[in-house]
């Protein structure tokens, strides 16, 4: 029998679909033998105490999330998210250095550092991109720290914010597109597909309303595995092959028959009746990764 900890925090169960996929694990675990525990942050302490460990709440080098990965994975447990993955994800700079360096089809992404905020280099950027551009900082979820900027005192405004977090920004060819492809892939295979829509009147898929902290998301359409072009499982699969061999959730736009990586996430949303909607099984699967 398998010992799994799921490490969570209690805003993991203000959603009944993530609170019922949750449930949907531990039914699972429990069914082929393995005991499910759901592990807090004032229990970290138990950890060694099991043979896995699933993180479920947002990740980030400086959470808690992070100490518990870290933890596990120098007891030599089976983890997911392993830390290394948590720290590529999370910084968007290393990660799209790495897709660079591979080969991965990548939307045009120039990087801004704080000394480089004038006049000369946002024109440049302008011309090299056009516009308008997409602005983020490396240490983004959720579409938090992801705005557009037209023109040059936009720009402005914007990368002071987000200096505020970074040093260093992430300056993105603005592609707008109805969906965004998103890809389930666990130890280097297909595990679920979908498209998360664009919100009507919008150009993300979590957009916040003009003046209100309300952010809408678009539907979430799930196809399956064995309908998805074979040009985007080989983009899907590269992109998530140079972060490794753990569980991400990846965002590919498709522009004129062209797949092309926005960014690969750790920890993707797993919600019930979304991206399990076609494959029921990723429940199965991704426990019988963590008791293997």
């Amino acid at each position: 029998m398998s010992r799994i900890a799921c490490f969570v925090e209690k805003y993991n169960f203000s959603d009944p679909r993530e609170e019922a996929a949750l449930q949907n694990f531990k039914q699972t675990a429990e069914k082929s033998g393995s005991q499910f525990s759901f592990l807090f942050r004032e229990n970290i302490e138990d950890i060694p105490n099991y043979d896995a460990v699933f993180i479920r709440a947002t990740t980030d080098p400086l959470f808690t999330s992070y100490i518990v990965s870290k933890t596990a994975w120098e007891l030599g447990k089976k983890v997911i998210d392993d830390p290394e993955s948590i720290k590529i994800c999370a910084n968007k700079i290393h990660q799209y250095a790495l897709f660079e360096k591979h080969g991965v089809p990548r939307i045009p992404t120039v990087f801004l550092s704080k000394d480089d905020l004038h006049h000369k280099k946002i024109t440049e950027i302008f011309s090299t991109l056009g516009k308008p551009v997409v602005i983020k900082a490396p240490y983004t979820s959720f579409s938090r720290y992801v705005e557009k900027a037209a023109c040059e005192t936009s720009f402005r405004e914007v990368a002071k914010r987000f200096f505020k977090k970074s040093d260093v920004l992430a300056i993105q060819k603005f592609t707008p597109t109805a969906f965004d492809w998103r890809v389930g892939v666990l130890g280097n295979d297909i595990l679920y597909v979908c498209k998360y829509m664009i919100p009507k009147g919008k150009w993300k898929h979590g957009a916040k309303l003009r003046g209100k902290p309300t952010v809408i998301w678009g539907r979430t359409v799930s196809i399956q595995k064995k309908d998805m072009p074979p040009r985007l499982r080989e983009v899907a699969l590269k992109a998530c092959g140079v972060i490794g061999k753990g569980l991400y959730g990846v965002d590919i736009k498709e522009v004129y028959g062209e797949y092309v990586v926005v960014e690969v996430n750790d920890n993707p949303s797993i919600y019930a009746g979304y991206e399990d909607s076609m494959d029921q099984d990723i429940y199965q699967r991704i426990i019988n990764y963590l008791s293997a």
